[in-house]
C-alpha cells in the first residue's frame, strides 16, 4: 500500500509541474509572437489607444552594436497601431491596424491560409484572423473598408484593404482585432514621417525575464523603456500563475496523504514484528538503533513507490509529448492539447521532498513507537 500511494502521489506530482509549466510557456509563446519578447516604447506608455510617435533616430535601436552587444536577439521590428471601424457586407466591428515595416517570423510561422503580403507590389493587402472574418462574412481576395476619425473634422477618413491572409492564433482575446498591415500605411494615415512608429518589438531565443529586460533599459535612451507581456497583460499572468499555485498545493496535499500512509504502514508492521522488536529492547537495544531499524526497514518501500512513480510519470508524459492524447478547450486555454514541459530540476526537488517528508514522518512514529513497553509485549505472547 505504501509503494502505491507513494508511487501515486510522485506521479501526480510530476505530471502537475510538468503540464502547468508547459501551458504557461505555450500561452506565453503564443503572446509574444504578436506581442515580442520586449517592446521598447516612450517611457511609462500603456499599450492601448494611438501611441505617442518616435522617429529611429531618437532611438538609435538599428545601430550594429546594438545587437553585437546583446547576440540572444534574433530580430527587431517597427511598429504602430491605428484604432478604426472594420466594415463588409453590411457587417461592422471594431478593429486596429497592426502595421509592421516587416513580417516577422513568429507571425508568419501560425495557421493560416491565403499568402504572406508583399507590400512593396500591394501595399493595401492585409491580414486578418479567423474569427474577424467570421463575424464580417468575409473571405480571401475580398475588399474590406475600415473608417478612421480624424481631428476637427466630422467626416472620418476611408481606406479600402485587400485581405490576402486569414490567420487563427488562438489568443482571441487581444489578437482576433488586430488586422496586419504595412507600417507605411499608418504613417500616411496618422501623416507621419517615413521613420515614425511607436514601438519597437525584439525577438529573442531565450526566455523572458525581467532581468534582461532591466540590462535592455540600461542602454536605451532614457525617455523609452521596456516593457514585457507580463507589463502590458498582468491580468492574464495573474491567471497563468494560479498554475504554480494548484501544482504546489496538490504536492502538499499528496505529500501529507503519503506521509498518513506510511505512519499507518509502519504500525502495521510493528504489530507484526512487536515481539521481535521487544526482546531487542529488553535485551538493551539503545532507542537510536531502533529508529535507524525502523527506517532501514520502510526506507526500500520509499525508494521503490519513487522508482515506480518517476517511471510511470515520464512514461506518460513522454506519450502526451509525442501524440497529445490529452486535449484541451482552446477557447479556454488557448491551446488545443495538454502541453509537456521537461523540468528536471523541479522533478528533483519533488522527489527530494516527498522522500524528506517520508523519512522525517518515519522518524517521528518510531519515535513514538519506541515508547512501547517490552515486558508487556512478552508477557501477552
Amino acid at each position: 500500500m505504501a509503494i502505491s500511494v507513494i508511487g501515486v502521489g510522485i506521479m501526480t506530482i510530476i505530471i502537475g509541474l510538468s503540464t502547468g509549466k508547459g501551458l504557461q510557456f505555450e500561452i506565453e509563446k503564443k503572446i509574444e509572437r504578436f506581442h515580442g519578447s520586449y517592446q521598447i516604447r516612450p517611457y511609462q506608455t500603456a499599450l492601448e489607444g494611438d501611441l505617442y510617435a518616435f522617429s529611429k533616430s531618437q532611438l538609435y535601436i538599428d545601430s550594429n552594436d546594438f545587437f553585437q552587444r546583446y547576440s540572444s536577439i534574433l530580430s527587431y521590428h517597427f511598429v504602430a497601431w491605428k484604432s478604426g471601424i472594420i466594415t463588409f457586407s453590411n457587417q461592422m466591428e471594431g478593429a486596429r491596424l497592426f502595421g509592421f515595416d516587416k513580417i516577422p517570423k513568429s507571425i508568419s510561422s501560425v495557421d493560416y491560409e491565403g499568402i504572406i503580403p508583399n507590400w512593396s507590389s500591394d501595399p493595401n493587402a492585409v491580414w486578418i484572423s479567423k474569427e474577424m472574418a467570421r463575424k464580417l462574412g468575409a473571405s480571401l481576395n475580398d475588399q474590406v473598408q475600415m473608417y478612421f476619425s480624424r481631428e476637427d473634422r466630422q467626416t472620418p477618413s476611408i481606406r479600402y484593404f485587400n485581405i490576402v491572409g486569414i490567420f487563427n492564433s488562438g489568443i482571441s482575446e487581444w489578437e482576433d482585432p488586430l488586422i496586419i498591415c504595412s507600417l507605411n500605411t499608418i504613417q500616411k494615415l496618422n501623416k507621419w514621417d517615413f521613420d515614425n512608429s511607436q514601438a519597437v518589438l525584439l525577438f529573442t531565443e531565450n526566455k523572458t525575464s525581467s532581468k534582461q529586460a532591466e540590462l535592455l533599459n540600461t542602454i536605451i535612451p532614457i525617455d523609452f523603456e521596456v516593457f514585457t507581456s507580463q507589463d502590458d497583460f498582468p491580468k492574464l499572468y495573474q491567471w497563468i500563475n494560479l498554475f504554480d499555485n494548484n501544482t504546489y498545493l496538490l504536492g502538499v496535499i499528496l505529500a501529507i496523504v503519503a506521509s498518513f500512509n506510511a505512519v499507518v504502514v509502519i504500525f502495521i508492521r510493528i504489530i507484526e514484528k512487536k515481539s521481535s522488536l521487544a526482546i531487542l529492547r529488553a535485551i538493551g537495544m539503545p532507542k537510536k538503533s531502533l529508529y535507524k531499524s525502523f527506517i532501514t526497514l520502510f526506507s526500500p518501500s520509499i525508494l521503490i513507490g519513487l522508482a515506480i512513480g518517476n517511471i510511470l510519470a515520464y512514461l506518460l508524459l513522454f506519450v502526451q509529448s509525442n501524440w497529445k492524447l490529452i486535449p484541451l478547450d482552446p477557447i479556454t486555454y488557448y491551446i488545443s492539447a495538454v502541453p509537456v514541459s521537461w523540468e528536471w530540476i523541479k522533478f528533483l526537488y519533488a522527489n527530494i521532498l516527498i522522500f524528506i517528508v517520508l523519512i522525517g514522518t518515519t522518524w517521528i512514529t518510531s519515535m513514538i513507537l519506541s515508547k512501547i513497553n517490552p515486558s508487556r509485549v512478552l508477557q501477552s505472547q
